[in-house]
């Protein structure tokens, strides 16, 4: 009698298991959501809200800085960005599909105001190689070319302010990017960056500091 309850006991106990192990292969996966990353190429400071919750590494991002990878819902999109002084900022209109991966880019336009603009960050690079794209945040810098270690890079085509270029594929490793333009060959916007294969990076140009006229870059990873 007594092994008896302990072989329906234990049988029991299995059921439970198999019942637990069912619940969770079925435990709902967000749907229709994007991954997208914000980065900030202006001179104020910027925080990003996802879902009306903002955190420390989300809050207050400077010029050449950028958030967190954020999960946005697209059929209800809430990521709203604030300025300085907590006041929600206008122009930014979320355009994303189910499961992309992208970059959002808040620069200054010609008359002063903040623009936003949203990239796609697919791209697969060649096996190897880094890939690697141009905005262009910088007013009046002209149609800009990068170079990398003195070189041209992707042929030397050129990007013109608030536009990006297509994505190419760049050796890896330590390089130092500059920008330049036809008419002013003199390397702008340095920056010194550690590409790595299978990466998808973008390069900003964007203003000088408040007091300067060197034009500064930075550049950001995709998620």
């Amino acid at each position: 009698m007594l092994r008896r309850s302990i072989t329906l006991a234990a049988l029991v106990s299995l059921a439970s298991l198999a019942a637990c192990s069912s619940d969770d292969n079925n435990v709902t996966v967000p749907t229709n959501t994007s991954t997208v990353r914000f980065i900030n190429a202006t001179n104020g400071t910027i925080s990003a809200a996802n879902n009306g919750s903002t955190d420390a590494l989300n809050s207050n991002l400077a010029f050449g800085t950028g958030s967190t990878c954020l999960t946005v819902n697209n059929t209800n999109p809430s990521l709203v960005f604030t300025n300085a002084s907590g006041t929600a900022m206008s122009g930014f209109v979320p355009s994303f599909s189910n499961g992309g991966n992208y970059t959002v880019v808040a620069y200054t336009d010609a008359n002063g105001g903040t623009q936003f603009t949203t990239l796609d960050n697919t791209y697969a690079a060649t096996s190897g190689q880094a890939g690697l794209r141009v905005f262009n945040a910088a007013a009046g810098s002209g149609d800009v070319m990068v170079s990398s270690n003195g070189s041209l890079l992707n042929n030397g085509l050129v990007t013109s302010f608030g536009n990006a270029g297509t994505f190419f594929s760049t050796p890896t490793g330590s390089q130092t990017l500059t920008f330049s333009t036809a008419a002013n060959p003199t390397a702008m916007g340095s920056s010194t960056v550690t590409l790595n294969a299978g990466q998808n990076n973008t390069i900003v140009l964007g203003p000088a500091a408040t007091g300067s006229t060197a034009l500064r870059s930075f550049v950001s990873t995709g998620c």
